[in-house]
């Protein structure tokens, strides 16, 4: 459960306890066989091989927020390849039991674990996720819904966004059963803090304080974006994980013809490595017209002739997007020749403009688990604050008793600074060089300070003292005193994984979602993004799939 707080005119704090089988399927029976025990769907395997054996409609790159509702609604109609560099979310306890929330994120490695270490050049540690899911199989659970303002900038449509979010609510929110002591104390010290009204709960994302749902259902049990394939059409999708890929493959570079106009490069495929190293590549299908009525001797394709080709989409982030553009030859042609890549298309703001949502935050000890259940905005400068409830080293405490982190944060929610990502080299599997140049425009320090001074607020309240939290990491008591303040703001700058940009619609991508300059190439995930959308972004990363999914059907039916 979560309560959330806010203003959408000004700073939002946030407030949030961490507490089948027949003979034109795209395998035959007996390769599904082949699939690990363990896999609740017989179209996910690990075999390369196989999966690079035929031609496909869609081929999405990326199994997280976004791209596994994309992929299950475009399988309804058409032939659909999921490449996901990591493994498979089920039967991990770590990802799939709420109680454990936070050790996967304590167990990295290079190319295998759930979660990959990440540190951005400001020198702030975080992680990727590296498993079928995404972000949604080792976060902290929040489900929220952006504002109305956030979708009519994005220029969506209303109603169908509207269905999109009700698709993903079905499967994937569930409402709390009830509040923890700790989140009732955070609920009541906000509105005693003066964060009015109490809506109770909802979905929406309105002014004062809420309570919002979960992906983790009743039973501490997680439901990520994986779980949205089982509204896949099984006939018409693969997901093959454990599956980096490393370019996308294109017809040919950008260039100019005899008569002065522009060739685009076409994207035709892509190439990836399979868990053991080996490389494969697979491609298109000439034709992306419904798969039943795909007749493999046809060479014209009607809907090619009306720009409606197959695709390659791209869902791998806002860090995997924009790093595989730039391995692809897409981006900053100075930027590619450095690393001897060869250009596709000279695109300079691939990895531009990136940026976080900074937190600073206070923590307090407890024995005790609670779900992600609270959430807070205020009435200034655009900042939310959460407290996750951490697994405290993945170990008990001298008195045999496990021991969580529940941290108070503050997170700036439309930070003004930006950042940029590049490549550090030409391997797939490495993180890529991202600097996201926190607090860099001198507002964005200016609402941290505000920030802490509501967690100053909050803690003074009736509610939160009789709650005997034992905080540390100097708890701002002091409103008045603002250096203090402000270097909680400098000693405490860390991340909630929120990142978005480097391949912002009208930047990088237009309206579509594709890719400017560059036929048959879409990317839909967090990399779009001007801001982050509402508390958690999971939710409307989730919609958004769902949302381009359908508007792609609608596309090629025109």
């Amino acid at each position: 459960m979560m309560i959330m707080a806010l203003n959408t005119r000004t700073c939002f704090l946030l407030l949030t306890m961490l507490t089948m089988m027949s003979s034109n399927q795209l395998f035959s029976s007996s390769q599904a066989a082949t699939t690990p025990s363990g896999f609740p769907f017989a179209f996910m395997t690990v075999d390369g091989e196989r999966a690079a054996a035929r031609r496909y409609d869609y081929i999405v790159v990326g199994g997280g927020a976004a791209g596994c509702p994309l992929a299950a609604t475009l399988s309804t109609r058409y032939s659909v390849l999921v490449l996901e560099r990591g493994g498979s979310p089920y039967g991990n306890p770590d990802i799939q039991n709420a109680d454990a929330y936070g050790k996967v994120l304590l167990e990295t490695d290079n190319y295998t674990s759930p979660a990959q270490a990440f540190i951005s050049e400001d020198g702030v540690s975080s992680a990727r996720a590296r498993v079928l899911g995404g972000g949604t199989a080792i976060n902290a659970g929040f489900y929220s819904r952006a504002s109305s303002d956030y979708v009519s900038n994005a220029g969506w449509d209303e109603g169908l966004v509207e269905e999109s979010y009700e698709w993903v609510e079905k499967q994937n929110a569930f409402k709390p059963q009830h509040l923890s002591p700790w989140s009732s104390a955070i609920r009541d010290g906000l509105v005693e803090a003066g964060v009015l009204p109490y809506n109770g709960y909802t979905l929406d994302h309105l002014d004062g304080t809420k309570i919002s749902a979960s992906i983790f259902d009743s039973k501490g049990k997680r439901h990520t974006a994986a779980d949205l394939l089982k509204s896949a059409n099984p006939d018409n999708i693969v997901v093959l994980l454990n599956a980096t890929v490393s370019r996308v493959l294109f017809n040919s570079p950008a260039e100019e013809t005899k008569d002065g106009s522009s060739q685009k490069p076409r994207a035709s495929g892509v190439e990836f490595m399979d868990g053991h190293g080996r490389s494969y590549q697979v491609f298109l299908n000439e034709s992306s017209r419904s798969s039943k009525d795909f007749d493999q001797n046809q060479s014209k394709n009607i809907l090619e002739e009306k720009g409606k080709g197959p695709e390659v989409i791209l869902t791998a982030g806002a860090l995997g997007s924009p790093q595989l553009l730039l391995l692809s030859g897409i981006g900053p042609s100075k930027h590619l020749r450095e690393l001897n890549i060869p250009l596709i298309l000279d695109l300079p703001l691939v990895g531009q403009r990136i940026q976080d949502n900074p937190i600073a935050s206070v923590t307090c000890k407890s024995h005790h688990f609670y779900y992600q259940q609270i959430v807070g905005i205020t009435q200034f400068s655009q900042n939310y604050i959460e407290p996750p409830s951490i697994f405290v080293n993945g170990s008990v405490s001298p008195h045999g008793r496990n021991e969580y982190n529940i941290s108070i944060f503050e997170k700036l929610a439309f930070p003004l600074s930006r950042g940029e990502l590049q490549l550090r080299s030409r391997d797939p599997r490495d993180n890529p060089s991202v600097r996201y140049n926190y607090y860099s425009h001198p507002l964005d320090f200016e609402r941290c300070v505000q920030g802490v001074r509501v967690i100053a607020q909050l803690l003074n309240t009736p509610s939160l003292r009789r709650s005997n939290a034992s905080c540390f990491h100097g708890s701002p008591i002091n409103m008045s005193d603002d250096a203090a303040m402000a270097q909680i703001c400098r000693d405490t700058l860390s991340t909630v994984w929120h990142y978005h940009g480097g391949c912002e619609v009208g930047y990088v991508v237009n309206e579509r979602y594709q890719v400017n300059g560059v036929d048959n190439l879409r990317i839909v995930d967090g990399s779009t993004y001007r801001d982050s959308p509402g508390t958690n972004p999971q939710a409307t990363t989730m919609m958004l799939g769902r949302y381009m999914g359908v508007k792609i059907l609608q596309e090629q039916a025109e």
